[in-house]
């Protein structure tokens, strides 16, 4: 009989965790010469946009307080007119009551 380890040690393929090592280190060499000359560009195209989202939300905020700000003026304009309204309604009230039953 063979032993399992005397088949392990002749075999020619190098072992997982070696050949591993070897792709990932093949990797992040390609990646680093290739890689960094394609991500400075993309960089400062995302770095471009972010400034844009950054001026528009800007803009939308600005915008927002305008919203609320004229919001706040309307409600309060139509809270003095129909304040105004139902004055004006309670103190003709009588006179409407005695137009009404002649």
């Amino acid at each position: 009989m063979h032993s399992h380890e005397a088949r392990v040690s002749t075999s020619p393929v190098a072992p997982l965790t070696e050949s591993r090592a070897s792709h990932k280190s093949d990797f992040k060499k390609s990646a680093r010469t290739t890689g960094e000359v394609d991500m400075e560009p993309r960089v400062t195209e995302l770095e471009t946009h972010l400034k844009y989202i950054r001026r528009d939300m800007d803009e939308v905020r600005s915008d927002v307080k305008t919203i609320k700000h004229r919001l706040a003026y309307s409600a309060g304009a139509t809270a003095v007119v129909l304040g105004l309204l139902g004055w004006v309604a309670n103190s003709r009230f009588d006179q409407l009551v005695t137009l009404m039953s002649h």
